[in-house]
């Protein structure tokens, strides 16, 4: 039921975009989307369809809200939250249902942060069948929904930068590898420095994560997700970057301005490579896909040629979601 469900959001998704009609994304396409968390949430509960991660915080909810371990401690919004959801509700399914809603509504208003011409909202179409999002909210939910706050941060730079820092701050302990998305923050506008500048402190700021990775991740041990896509998700950011550098060759300033997070990220995906640290980079790599897919959805929105945005969003959706067709791994959430 559940792969069917998630065929039917794809297919209506894709009609959307075709169709760019704003009123079957706000009356059909995002209920459409609770109603799939439903879904998700009753086959895991009911029919026993969970992943490990998964069961681990319908355990852990069920703790005291005050602890004491280290642990808990450094990532204290999500434990805090999803225990005190669950002191409310006393159900693992309904605190999951009350937190994706909860994400959702990150992603609309993520996604009311682009123009509201030519489907500007549709973004979360892209994001919500996408494999990054698929394994986030049915495996590493604690990182995804850091992801989310992250992105909503990161949709407001520019235009109120003390709540992207308070924001900034609640993604880092929701999931401390919020922090190494530093980089792509002060790159994009953030605090009015001039681009030269915000280069320069990016540059700096992703090698000293790599200088100082070693380290960073004795504070805190990294799970590896079970399948390691590290290399796969390099050599997409270098595809895309190889082929917007060539698109853009003439004028690259125009590359940053429509998609300013791929510089930091190739830098710190080919560095955790080169280091070998696949663990850490597939788990990066995720969150930085979610990045990469809201500036190229933006960058759509530019395109004054209903056929080329069209099509570049129906190449984005296809892209990105199609994997989960074609790999066991991804397929076996939806069984």
């Amino acid at each position: 039921m559940e792969l069917i469900a998630f065929i039917a959001l794809l297919v209506l998704g894709f009609f959307t975009i075709i169709i760019e009609n704003k009123s079957i994304l706000r009356y059909i396409y995002i209920p459409s989307l609770f109603l799939f968390m439903i879904i998700v949430r009753l086959n895991g509960f009911e029919f026993g369809g969970y992943q490990k991660d998964i069961l681990t915080y319908a355990e852990e909810m069920k703790g005291l809200l005050l602890f004491y371990e280290i642990y808990y401690i450094r990532e204290f919004v999500f434990w805090f939250g999803i225990r005190l959801v669950y002191a409310i509700t006393s159900s693992p399914f309904f605190t999951f249902l009350i937190l994706d809603l909860g994400w959702i509504y990150f992603l609309i208003k993520v996604s009311k942060s682009a123009p509201s011409k030519q489907l500007g909202k549709g973004m979360i179409i892209i994001m919500s069948t996408s494999f990054p999002f698929l394994f986030g909210y049915e495996n590493i939910y604690r990182q995804f929904y850091a992801t989310i706050v992250l992105l909503y941060a990161y949709s407001l730079i520019g235009k109120n930068n003390n709540k992207v820092f308070w924001l900034f701050l609640v993604s880092i302990f929701i999931h401390n590898l919020a922090l190494f998305a530093l980089p792509i923050f002060f790159l994009r506008k953030c605090y009015k420095f001039k681009l030269q500048d915000r280069f320069t402190i990016s540059f700096s700021l992703s090698l000293i994560i790599l200088v100082c990775l070693p380290f960073l991740l004795n504070l805190k041990g990294i799970d590896s997700t079970k399948i390691d896509l590290s290399l796969l998700y390099l050599f997409l950011f270098l595809g895309i970057f190889f082929f917007s550098v060539m698109k853009f060759r003439e004028n690259l300033y125009k590359l940053y301005n429509a998609v300013p997070s791929l510089f930091p990220v190739v830098i710190l995906m080919t560095g955790f490579i080169l280091l070998r640290q696949e663990m850490i980079s597939e788990r990066i790599g995720m969150m930085f896909l979610v990045f990469l897919l809201f500036d190229l959805y933006n960058y759509s929105i530019t395109i004054e040629s209903k056929l080329i945005r069209i099509s570049l969003r129906v190449l984005l959706l296809l892209v990105f979601t199609l994997p989960v067709f074609f790999t066991d791994s991804s397929l076996k959430f939806l069984y």
